[in-house]
């Protein structure tokens, strides 16, 4: 994989935890599950041999991903 896709998936695996720290009274658990479950799958793409002609997608869905992510945990410190 591309060290952009690199960089990004363990910033995005950071900020998911952080956000997971943070959502104490459970107010997005199920969006943030559902995050978590396409980071896993990102990463075990990430192991695949020849999963390079997907990068890009993946890089896109990663920066979607880091975009929800960040806005859940603005929400989650608005509230706080």
């Amino acid at each position: 994989m591309t060290p952009t896709f690199e960089q990004l998936w363990a910033s995005t695996a950071d900020l998911l935890h952080r956000v997971k720290k943070y959502d104490r009274h459970m107010a997005f658990s199920r969006e943030i599950s559902e995050i978590s479950e396409a980071h896993r799958m990102l990463g075990v793409m990430k192991k695949m041999a020849g999963a390079e002609p997907m990068a890009d997608r993946a890089v896109e869905k990663l920066k979607r991903m880091r975009q929800r992510l960040l806005t859940i945990m603005e929400d989650l410190l608005y509230t706080a």
